[in-house]
């Protein structure tokens, strides 16, 4: 009766892991840029884990046990560790971010994570000493909830993002559409403007040398207040100086944002009758995901090749990236962690009066 029993659970756990991860493949068929993939590729993670061990539990094999238990320690000690220093490692990374980039406000988010971390014991005993007991933990758990509900968006953006580098568009397209980046004394291409232009040329390259056609190469950017040109322009030129003389190239010189670069790339490719999902964009890896998502808002069904980005500046450049993505939803977050927390408030006054 118990090895019955024992089956039917690790067969029940294989198809709950089956039914999440054939939900995670349909959904990356239909859109590989959205966060429900980081879900569901999560849940799959954990459930294919919890799978596994039942399995081993069950099977009675002593060897598959101790390794099992060798492949928990290898997972779980590295978690732990980065958990117990993450305080440390933001503020290291944003020392080198502050002697490295511009001081504005979006380049010290490691700072301020960093901080808000290595501090919050403070706070907590702080709060533990002024306010009685009640207050005290009534205010750690309203906080706990915002911790956690943006930790878990911020974790299900991390896997979003990691599953999409596990695709590389085919060597099959008719268009790749730059997206811009500013430009140094408002008319030089910078170094990362010109990695995405770089990225363009390597993968048009590429696909010349396997199919022998070159894809068009628009070049989306408008002129801002400061700059003495627009970027699309500024970029077509680099380009011509940098090799791309065989190419189309063609400028964009009205956008503003990411928006609006895909949005008029789109009129451009309407005006010259090219198949609107025959191509892809280019731009920085950490701003793929977040331009995939305006690429569909404008109707560009199209995935993204992204240009390396300076390892010192992925921490910084992820965050922003993921309050950007959150922002962009904001009523649904606002309606959800005010659900979260009136469910919170709700649990205390009940504890509160029994």
């Amino acid at each position: 009766m118990q090895i019955n029993a024992g089956i039917s659970f690790v067969i029940l756990a294989w198809l709950i892991f089956l039914f999440f991860f054939g939900g995670l493949a349909f959904s990356l068929k239909r859109n590989k840029f959205r966060l429900l993939n980081g879900i569901l590729g999560n849940l799959s993670l954990l459930l294919l884990g919890a799978a596994l061990a039942l399995t081993i539990t069950y099977s009675q094999i002593p060897w598959l046990e101790h390794a099992m238990l060798v492949a928990l320690v290898v997972i779980v000690v590295p978690i732990v560790a980065l958990y117990l220093s993450l305080g440390v490692l933001l503020l290291w990374n944003a020392i080198i971010v502050w002697r490295k980039e511009s001081h504005t406000l979006s380049n010290m988010l490691t700072l301020i994570l960093g901080l808000a971390i290595l501090l919050s014991p403070v706070f907590s005993r702080a709060l533990r000493a002024i306010f009685p007991p009640r207050i005290s933990w009534a205010v750690m758990g309203l906080m706990a909830v915002f911790v956690g509900y943006f930790a878990f968006w911020l974790v299900n953006f991390i896997t979003s993002f990691l599953i999409t580098r596990l695709f590389h568009p085919k060597w099959n397209q008719q268009y790749i559409i730059v997206l811009g980046a500013g430009l140094i004394n408002g008319e030089r291409v910078s170094p990362l403007l010109a990695s995405r232009i770089m990225k363009a040329k390597d993968f048009g390259d590429q696909q010349f040398e396997k199919t022998g056609k070159r894809p068009i190469i628009i070049f989306s950017g408008g002129q801002g207040a400061d700059e003495k040109l627009p970027e699309g322009q500024a970029m077509k030129a680099y380009a011509l100086k940098h090799g791309m003389t065989a190419y189309t190239l063609i400028a964009e010189t009205k956008s503003r944002n990411t928006y609006e670069n895909m949005l008029f790339s789109k009129e451009i490719l309407e005006s010259r009758k090219i198949p609107l999902a025959a191509g892809i964009f280019s731009t920085s890896d950490y701003h793929t995901f977040r331009a995939a998502g305006y690429a569909r808002y404008v109707g560009l069904k199209i995935d993204g090749i992204g240009a390396k980005t300076s390892k010192f500046f992925i921490p910084n450049a992820f965050l922003r990236e993921y309050i950007a993505i959150l922002l962009n939803h904001k009523v649904f977050h606002l309606i959800a962690l005010g659900l979260l927390i009136l469910l919170n408030i709700g649990l205390f006054i009940v504890q509160f009066n029994s």
